[in-house]
């Protein structure tokens, strides 16, 4: 039976059909989602989205494959056995052995192929998946494996004993034969494959070599005798006398060593559970020495066990976890495109970096899919509005873009759609691993994925902000975008709810006016990369401001404002994305993006290529222009981007740049590559991780993050057109900086004063 659990919003799934009636309508059966009644409903849809309250208590999913009830005796099972073959990409005197992995079900043959290092100590371990062959265990078998893995997981996991024989008592009666758990096999491999079997079941069957000592309370691992040493040899502690081990045990535990001619057993502390999937190198501890052990004080607790398979058990939870993530990964991949018609691809690697959070502390995650999905989804929108609302004011479609691409809009869609449930935030804790075959409490509930016949299991509930789910939307649109192209991306809103298309609809307008007599066209066009205009009265409207009183011109540039903003961001951040693509750190393209899309950044390159010539507006208007060219007389014009700028400049400058890049979007037909074309030289020099400077902002509230420290709420009052900005950094109640800046407006105040707190850490040597 299938239990289903609420999702976070109780209503049925929203859209958003930014569609005119007269174009083509989309194929619902394609994308497998519900026709909305009216074709533009985007004031109702919007409003409704992010209205009902969020429950960030969402569910963790697990994916089927892993779940299946156990065998009933006497019952044969048929699993699939795959290699888990690990290269050690370092020098060791503890080589790692290859683990087998019996699954009830078969893997997709994309997961089998694909390999991935872990980070220990010492170097990276490379693990890759290999089909081996498919084996019938009789019921008999199937218990001996899970009595096997249990007892070598639960030692890894408690490092002790105790749970351990309460969970094999109840495995011996058969407790919850028939209930869906975590199902699969974990086995040492035979090396080289010189045995018929793959599984060295000698190891699953006999006991030894792994030993518990009760006058310590701790295990062991064997990994030789002691040819020299009894326990009549001399023990030499540093700074102490010399004795016996008789004599060592007797005073020091109050045990007398009955068989004291037994050579004594070299013992090593077993491993301690890490998490081999962070993305930095776990500090390397000192190797614990050797232990020697005599022989009648140590209990045998499984045997033969060597050193290296336990290395390489303990390696496995994070192997495991990996392959769950991955399979979770597959799983809402063929959830999105289960119905789709289109010849859409998106490798399941993709996805898994789409649901993956910087929380999780691994080598990739979402952030550089976020941006590129941020931009793309502005983009559509932007475009979508502007030729289905090609009679309304800028103001209507930035309000209504608002609604779309807000956080709780996406994350209600997100949660529509049941995202929550695949994403991964949080740090593997290899302690809370889930052992295959130990219930130890762990309940499951069935719940049906939507649009196919798939199903899905909860494991339990966790925290999910609703922030994060409107991220993995937009890393989701990210992933589809750049390995699938716009026509994935678009398929990705649709199934989503975002109702657009990339349809090109003429720019209709009543601009009866010569341009040639009011701007210098052939002029301009040389300062856009030669671009020639087939409508120049595009560059005119492009170039007037609203408080223009000319009557001969009927609008402003406001509307090709709107649109070029959303293009330019994109064309841009397209291109940082793929000239850079694989940058050591994912939240490098943000900052990269961030540094290039800014309104400081605009300006700058208006006033540089002499565009602020050209600009129609009122005086007051042309007297703020004035004011930021006089201001940029006194900075560096060497590059056009970043945040070092503390000075103030006119937003009409940064407006220009991007009107501009609207009416050459909507002339070219639509042309995102010729945009990029005739705008980037204006920009140049771009940005790259070699110039790219810091950001104050983001740096400040980074260490701020990580000292713990509180960043109290800033004080700003403005007079006579100036502000004054003042922040304080609390630590344990104490301020330790208190900075106030005093600049023309709010956001310079605020980079400033990042800056200066910045550079008094340095100066203070507080960090």
């Amino acid at each position: 039976m299938n239990i289903k659990c609420p999702s976070k919003f109780q209503s049925g799934p929203a859209q958003l059909v930014l569609k005119e009636e007269t174009m083509e309508p989309i194929d619902m059966e394609k994308d497998g989602t519900q026709q909305s009644a009216d074709p533009l409903v985007v004031e109702e849809a919007t409003q409704e989205l992010g209205s009902e309250p969020y429950d960030d208590e969402q569910p963790s999913y697990v994916p089927a494959e892993l779940v299946k009830p156990w065998c009933s005796k006497d019952a044969s099972v048929l699993y699939h056995c795959y290699l888990i073959e690990m290269k050690q990409n370092f020098c060791s005197h503890i080589p790692v052995n290859n683990i087998v992995l019996g699954l009830r079900s078969e893997l997709n043959c994309g997961i089998v192929n694909m390999n991935f290092d872990l980070v220990v100590d010492k170097g990276t371990i490379t693990v890759n998946f290999k089909k081996a062959n498919e084996i019938h265990l009789s019921s008999e078998q199937v218990l001996q494996c899970r009595r096997f893995q249990i007892t070598i997981f639960r030692i890894l996991v408690d490092c002790n004993l105790q749970n351990l024989k309460e969970v094999l008592e109840r495995l011996s009666l058969g407790q919850n034969l028939g209930v869906e758990s975590i199902n699969y096999l974990l086995l040492p491999a035979e090396r080289m494959h010189q045995k018929p079997s793959i599984i060295d079941w000698e190891c699953v069957r006999v006991q030894n070599s792994l030993v518990y000592t009760p006058h310590t309370g701790l295990l062991y691992c064997i990994t030789g005798l002691l040819d020299d040493l009894n326990g009549n040899s001399l023990l030499r502690p540093r700074g102490r006398r010399a004795r016996t081990y008789k004599t060592h045990y007797e005073e020091k535990r109050g045990i007398n060593l009955r068989v004291d001619q037994q050579l004594l057993l070299k013992g090593r502390h077993i491993f301690k559970l890490q998490n081999y999937l962070l993305s930095c190198r776990q500090q390397r501890k000192k190797e614990s020495k050797p232990v020697e052990l005599p022989p009648e004080l140590c209990s045998i607790v499984m045997s033969p066990l060597s050193i290296s398979n336990l290395y390489s058990f303990s390696i496995v939870p994070s192997i495991m976890h990996h392959l769950e993530s991955l399979l979770l990964a597959l799983n809402l991949k063929n959830m999105i495109l289960d119905r789709c018609k289109e010849n859409v691809t998106i490798p399941t690697i993709k996805v898994l970096e789409a649901i993956t959070t910087k929380g999780c502390q691994e080598n990739f995650n979402l952030e550089s899919l976020e941006t590129l999905g941020d931009s793309f989804l502005k983009y559509a929108t932007s475009q979508q509005l502007f030729k289905t609302y090609q009679n309304n004011a800028e103001g209507l479609l930035s309000g209504q873009r608002e609604k779309i691409v807000s956080n709780p809009a996406l994350c209600k869609l997100g949660c529509d759609r049941k995202l929550p449930g695949f994403i991964r935030n949080e740090c593997f804790d290899p302690k809370k691993w889930t052992i295959p075959g130990d219930y130890s409490g762990t309940s499951f509930l069935s719940e049906d994925l939507p649009f196919n016949e798939r199903n899905i299991y909860i494991r339990g509930r966790r925290k999910v902000k609703d922030e994060t789910v409107a991220d993995v939307v937009e890393a989701l649109i990210g992933a589809f975008l750049s390995t699938g192209g716009e026509i994935a991306a678009i398929y990705f809103m649709n199934w989503v709810g975002i109702k657009v298309d990339l349809v090109h609809i003429p720019y209709e307008r009543h601009f009866q006016v010569q341009p040639e007599k009011l701007i210098d066209v052939r002029r301009l066009e040389s300062l856009l990369n030669n671009y020639s205009f087939r409508d120049p009265s595009l560059l005119l409207e492009a170039l007037t401001h609203s408080s223009c009183m000319l009557p001969k011109i009927p609008g402003c540039y406001e509307k090709l404002e709107f649109l070029g903003d959303a293009v330019l961001d994109y064309v841009i951040t397209f291109y940082l994305y793929n000239k850079y693509r694989g940058m050591s750190s994912p939240g490098f393209l943000t900052d990269m993006r961030s540094a290039s899309v800014n309104n400081d950044c605009y300006a700058l390159s208006a006033v540089k290529a002499g565009l602020h010539k050209h600009i129609l507006a009122s005086d007051n208007v042309n007297n703020d222009i004035d004011n930021t060219v006089n201001n940029f007389g006194r900075l560096s014009i060497e590059s056009t981007f970043g945040w070092e700028t503390e000075t103030y400049f006119s937003k009409v400058l940064a407006d220009i740049i991007e009107s501009l890049a609207g009416a050459i979007f909507v002339d070219s037909e639509y042309d995102k590559d010729i945009v990029f074309q005739s705008i980037s030289p204006l920009l140049e020099p771009l940005v790259t991780p070699e110039t790219m400077p810091l950001n104050h902002v983001r740096e400040f509230k980074d260490y701020c993050k990580k000292m713990q420290y509180i960043m109290k709420k800033p004080v700003i009052s403005t007079q006579n057109g100036v502000v004054t900005r003042t922040i304080e950094v609390e630590a344990k109640g104490v301020v330790i900086y208190k900075h106030t800046s005093t600049v023309s407006n709010n956001k310079t105040a605020e980079k400033v004063a990042y800056k200066f707190f910045l550079r008094s850490l340095k100066e203070t040597n507080l960090e």
